[in-house]
């Protein structure tokens, strides 16, 4: 099964239970669920696969979108495959890849980069927390 396949079968099902264990931060930040994210893998070769994260309604989604015409996200992330396998992983944390240049942030929203920043960078930690188990 090509990277690819095996991205669009398990990201959607991570994402979903990541966002479904963010309910104290839901509590906490409620703007949250209006939220949302490009993420972009590339490969060493340049391919990319992009995906949009965010809610409808207070039900998390996840979906495959075409780089040529991406729907609107209030950022986007952007990282080399490898540096997110990494990441969920647990071997590599998200705000340290941020540090070392590793993922780009784009923000869309006009709040600084350092908020997307904060809030996937706890997003990630609670799915790598849940790969753990």
């Amino acid at each position: 099964m090509s990277l690819r396949l095996k991205l669009l079968e398990i990201l959607p099902k991570l994402v979903k239970l990541g966002l479904c264990k963010f309910n104290d931060l839901l509590k906490e930040f409620p703007d949250a669920t209006s939220r949302s994210a490009l993420l972009v893998l590339y490969d060493s070769k340049g391919n990319k696969l992009a995906f949009w994260i965010g809610f409808e309604g207070s039900s998390p989604k996840v979906v495959e979108v075409d780089l040529k015409n991406p729907p609107r996200a209030t950022n986007e992330i952007s990282m080399h495959i490898d540096t997110f396998i990494k990441i969920l992983k647990g071997r590599l944390d998200f705000r340290t890849a941020y540090l070392y240049d590793l993922i780009d942030i784009e923000s869309h929203d006009g709040l600084p980069s350092s908020y997307h920043l904060l809030l996937w960078s706890a997003f990630f930690d609670k799915v790598a927390d849940l790969l753990k188990k």
